[in-house]
């Protein structure tokens, strides 16, 4: 397994086999808004589609966004603005990642999740994100 320089290290099995990176998201995790680390993806993989059971809704007044990615400072190439409906306890399955996580990653990536509200800020919310990704295990 290859470690990042975040120190984390990104899960590969030698098996053919689908794989999948789980995490939770709270309205109130710490730096949530500016986005916080939940894993790293391995290099080559390729991310087939990500689900969201938003578990409790998040209800600032105006608006609840929650996005997930790669992508530095936006983290929205898996999970986009739109995908999911922060304001109804749901799953939403098959969201197609954007961009360059649309092809084999070139490297070890680091997944970010970031909610962003406007309005009378949240007192609740928790969502459940899971990604399925294939690893480059060809040989």
């Amino acid at each position: 397994m290859a470690t990042n320089t975040a120190g984390s290290v990104a899960r590969q099995y030698a098996s053919q086999l689908v794989h999948y990176l789980r995490f939770t998201v709270n309205y109130n995790d710490a730096g949530i808004g500016s986005g916080v680390r939940k894993g790293t993806l391995p290099a080559g993989a390729l991310i087939l589609s990500t689900s969201v059971n938003v578990a409790t809704v998040f209800n600032a007044a105006s608006t609840n966004v929650l996005t997930v990615g790669t992508n530095s400072t936006s983290f929205n190439n898996i999970v986009a603005s739109g995908d999911v409906d922060e304001s109804a306890a749901a799953l939403t399955n098959g969201i197609k990642p954007t961009s360059a996580a649309l092809v084999p990653l070139a490297s070890d990536l680091d997944v970010y999740a970031m909610y962003t509200q406007t309005g009378t800020a949240a007192t609740t919310g928790k969502a459940y994100v899971v990604i399925q990704y294939i690893p480059d295990n060809d040989g």
